[in-house]
């Protein structure tokens, strides 16, 4: 057998291992997951610590045990490489199913596996998982990517923006999104759904001239809704009446009516059906 067969076949062998140990991660079955690992198999998992080693089905069968029915456990992009006896293989892999708790996670994450040829066939030896970090001093975790987003977020064309930008978290971000394009003449940027293909992870609007984002709640990611207070949306333009009319007409309620204040501005109040709370204001106009 040439050089060329032998890496044929040995990564025929590493993908029905992979592809058996994915079942049994979907099944919840820990002593098949660990049974294609080596007996120090290495972890570099999502979870804290920094690293472990995989040396029983105690750990695995406890955090099989914090979800309902089957995993949704499935790889994208498999790619494998073997020489001799060392194979590497990376993918895109992704993660849902349902808490006890009711909550429904889902993320995508990068994996790379270290596999061995041993006596028993070809083993996992090391597991590495990483998700990537937003750069923007927030380090928060990347969970919302998704590989079939067109999106590029390195890309230079994305500038940065001026001032200070409202960001709402919404009980149905696509219902506000379309109510505001009636009622405050809004533009649609971008819009972005999660894996459940209903809510929307960002929305990015423009209402006169500036900037407003939108979100689902995500209580799963610990960002549950809540009722807004103590903010109001203001929006200053030429025309108050105009605004206001169109507003009024699509749905939004009067909480202070349109009229002269006495610091001397047009100014009056509307509350949105989503619980947000808009100003709009003009000068008054001198005859």
């Amino acid at each position: 057998m040439s050089d060329i067969e032998k890496r044929t076949d040995s990564i025929a062998q590493i993908r029905a291992v992979i592809d058996d140990w994915v079942g049994a991660m979907r099944e919840k079955d820990a002593p098949r997951v660990l049974a294609h690992g080596t007996e120090n198999c290495l972890v570099y998992s999502l979870a804290p610590p920094l690293k472990e080693t995989a040396a029983g089905a105690e750990g695995l069968e406890q955090w099989f045990s914090t979800w309902k029915g089957s995993l949704g456990y499935r790889l994208q992009e498999l790619e494998i490489a073997a020489d001799g006896d060392v194979a590497f293989a990376t993918a895109l892999t992704h993660l849902s199913g349902e808490k006890l708790d009711g909550e429904k996670p889902a993320l995508w994450f990068r994996q790379t596996l270290g596999l061995r040829h041993t006596e028993e066939g070809w083993k996992i030896a090391h597991q590495h998982e990483s998700v990537p970090f937003y750069m923007d001093g927030s380090f928060k975790a990347a969970i919302d990517l998704d590989p079939r987003s067109e999106i590029d977020w390195q890309a230079a064309s994305r500038p940065p923006m001026a001032g200070v930008i409202a960001y709402l978290n919404v009980r149905d971000a696509n219902a506000t999104a379309e109510f505001y394009s009636l009622a405050f003449g809004a533009k649609e940027v971008e819009r972005r759904y999660a894996e459940d293909g209903k809510r929307l992870i960002h929305c990015h609007l423009t209402i006169n001239g500036g900037a407003l984002m939108l979100n689902d709640p995500f209580p799963e990611f610990g960002y549950a809704w809540k009722p807004q207070e103590g903010v109001v949306l203001h929006l200053v333009v030429d025309d108050a009446d105009l605004w206001w009319k169109r507003a009024v007409a699509a749905g939004a309620e009067v909480t202070m009516p349109l009229e002269v204040a006495f610091w001397g501005d047009y100014y009056g109040q509307l509350r949105d059906p989503f619980g947000i709370s808009w100003a709009i204001v003009a000068p008054v106009k001198k005859d």
